[in-house]
């Protein structure tokens, strides 16, 4: 069971949404904390609501070069990393035939390539952290998607990405089973955020900025405040990393279709267990 107070956690797309929510978790609980994200002014309010124990860096963390500056930033400022979230993340709906090559690229880029980049930097400095006897935990944030088709409307590369995202928690924990670093993919279901807004943020090589046009953002924001309090979604992420948990569900209507693919493997694997024997008796 890990304590938080006085260790060094890094997160990256933490100005906002989930990510806000989990700086503000972790200061509250005594973790002094490096809120990364590729807005810096968004990132430098909440560090100095948060108080002196926080920092803000800017990071945009499709560029590898800036999350090697992010872990020199932290070392040099803290001295130390013990917890690290890959949390930064974009989303855009639609199908894959509707998903624009740019913005396809964009989503691998931010989901995926910039959590492989963050494991690639950052590990070895937890590596450093667990010889030396602190707490060493990476954590990758997933999704209700990373389990199935969530019942939320298409949102098709997204999903890929983030199903993506479990393979990559899974072969990091084994990579790492020999270690003392732990390994987490904390999956939360619908929450209350902006994620539906990702294009304001997106780099100019991607698309550029974009607003939502207001019929469309409204209509995605009430459909998003059903979702879970993000106070709620950081405070259980936190209760399961605190616990080692591999897998960190937030929220249990995951279970609505989270046992389809389930079912379907067993019944695959049923059928090729008769297609075997039959091709045995005929041998």
């Amino acid at each position: 069971m890990s304590n938080f107070n006085n260790t060094v956690a890094v997160i990256t797309g933490a100005a906002n949404g989930i990510g806000k929510s989990l700086a503000i978790a972790l200061a509250d609980v005594g973790a002094r904390v490096a809120i990364a994200d590729v807005n810096l002014s968004r990132a430098t309010e909440l560090a100095e609501a948060l108080g002196p124990k926080v920092r803000a860096y800017r990071c945009d963390v499709t560029e590898r070069s800036q999350i090697e500056a992010l872990a020199e930033g932290v070392i040099n400022d803290f001295g130390q990393i013990n917890y690290v979230f890959a949390n930064a993340g974009v989303a855009v709906p639609g199908s894959i035939l509707a998903t624009d090559p740019a913005e396809f690229d964009w989503l691998l880029d931010v989901n995926i390539r910039g959590v492989f980049s963050t494991i690639q930097v950052f590990v070895p400095l937890l590596m450093k952290s667990a010889e030396a006897k602190q707490a060493a935990h990476f954590i990758i944030t997933g999704s209700e998607n990373s389990f199935g088709i969530s019942n939320t409307g298409p949102s098709s590369a997204y999903t890929m990405t983030k199903q993506a995202s479990l393979a990559l928690a899974e072969t990091l924990r084994r990579d790492l089973a020999e270690s003392a670093v732990a390994v987490s993919i904390f999956c939360p279901g619908l929450v209350d955020t902006k994620l539906y807004d990702a294009r304001r943020t997106r780099q100019d090589r991607y698309g550029g900025e974009s607003a939502m046009p207001q019929e469309y953002a409204e209509r995605a924001s009430a459909a998003m405040a059903q979702g879970q309090d993000p106070g709620v979604t950081a405070a259980l992420c936190l209760a399961g990393v605190a616990n080692d948990e591999f897998l960190i569900i937030t929220d249990p209507k995951i279970r609505e279709f989270s046992g389809k693919r389930n079912t379907e493997i067993n019944h695959a694997l049923d059928i090729v267990d008769t297609r075997l024997a039959n091709w045995m008796t005929k041998q």
